[in-house]
């Protein structure tokens, strides 16, 4: 049997892409201790408790990850235990639609949370540049109105101002 080890991991053992159409994952694998490891990368919201369901991989890299709050496990495959990191992944949803049926009722930026970018700004714009509403990050959402109305199909504009100093701006369509 190999020498193991629980693995500690921190955010200075991953390297995040984000905010782009295939955002990443890397685990730099030399910082986490003497082990065999594997990972599983799960949805922070998810009910599943029990770990053996996870989706374990070998691989370092997790590719093509939607945005959202994560919890990244590493478990030694020699039975040292599991441990895991909290993260988050910025993303945003290319389209919504809000009709009230529970799905895409609302446009918010994916991976914010009162850990993770609680203080960011998010601005919607129609595509004249008219300020529509300014977003709570930790709100639902915006829900397709103005001034109490409705909205028409369209495509909208953002600006988002994170609270770790990036920036960055995109479209996306509401859809009635």
């Amino acid at each position: 049997m190999n020498a193991s080890e629980l693995a500690t991991i921190t955010k200075n053992d991953i390297s995040i892409i984000d905010i782009s159409d295939n955002n990443s994952l890397i685990i730099n694998a030399s910082g986490l201790g003497l082990g065999d490891y594997e990972y599983a990368l799960e949805d922070a919201s998810s009910t599943l408790q029990d770990e053996a369901f996870f989706n374990y991989q070998d691989d370092l890299v997790f590719n093509r990850i939607k945005g959202g709050l994560y919890k990244l496990y590493v478990r030694d495959k020699n039975g040292c235990g599991t441990t895991f990191l909290e993260i988050s992944i910025i993303g945003y949803p290319k389209f919504f639609t809000p009709n009230n049926d529970g799905n895409n009722d609302f446009w918010q930026i994916q991976g914010l949370s009162s850990h993770f970018q609680g203080n960011s700004n998010i601005f919607i714009f129609d595509r004249y540049g008219k300020l529509l509403k300014q977003l709570n990050p930790l709100g639902n959402g915006w829900d397709g109105t103005f001034n109490g109305h409705l909205l028409p199909n369209d495509d909208y504009w953002f600006k988002v101002l994170l609270e770790d100093g990036r920036d960055f701006m995109g479209h996306f369509t509401l859809k009635r």
